[in-house]
């Protein structure tokens, strides 16, 4: 059975990840309201409490985003090499911010922080899951809604959504 290592913040901790991703050993490593700054200080925990993942999944910058710092894809470009040191045999995969409709989050910041996240990723030799496209089809404020009333967090459908996106990239992978 492949093993997945989930680290982040609250979107990864409330996720029944083994639930949700069948088939694969899932190691939840979420820790709510953490940055990405807090993310890269416990790195090396993280790593030595599972023993060699097959691939390793990183969802983090929701807060620092929240908290108006857009600068956090720069944490993660040192963040990704210290992983690859750590980890040499698993793949890394960085997924994007979500969709979330936020008032003072416009859209174009979403989706420039999503590129640079993209590119970060690619330069490290890491992939990069984009969420967008997945959220944009299947999640309708009435009737499907992805996020809870927060506009943060996922709601039951957007966690099923997300796990399908998962499970479609690691289709990719193995």
């Amino acid at each position: 059975m492949q093993t997945l290592l989930l680290l982040g913040d609250s979107l990864i901790e409330y996720g029944n990840w083994n639930e949700l991703l069948p088939g694969y050993l899932s190691f939840n490593r979420g820790v709510a309201g953490e940055t990405v700054g807090e993310l890269s200080a416990r790195l090396g925990w993280e790593t030595e409490r599972t023993a060699e993942p097959d691939h390793i999944f990183i969802m983090s910058g929701t807060n620092d985003l929240l908290m108006g710092d857009q600068s956090f894809p720069a944490i993660l470009a040192t963040m990704l090499p210290r992983l690859k040191l750590l980890e040499p045999e698993s793949g890394i995969t960085v997924i994007g911010i979500a969709p979330m409709r936020l008032p003072w989050i416009h859209e174009n910041v979403l989706e420039s922080v999503n590129s640079e996240l993209k590119e970060t990723a690619q330069r490290a030799g890491c992939f990069f899951l984009e969420l967008s496209s997945a959220f944009h089809m299947h999640c309708r404020p009435v009737g499907n809604p992805c996020f809870l009333v927060d506009g943060v967090h996922f709601s039951p459908h957007g966690y099923s959504v997300l796990a399908a996106a998962v499970l479609e990239h690691l289709e990719t992978l193995f």
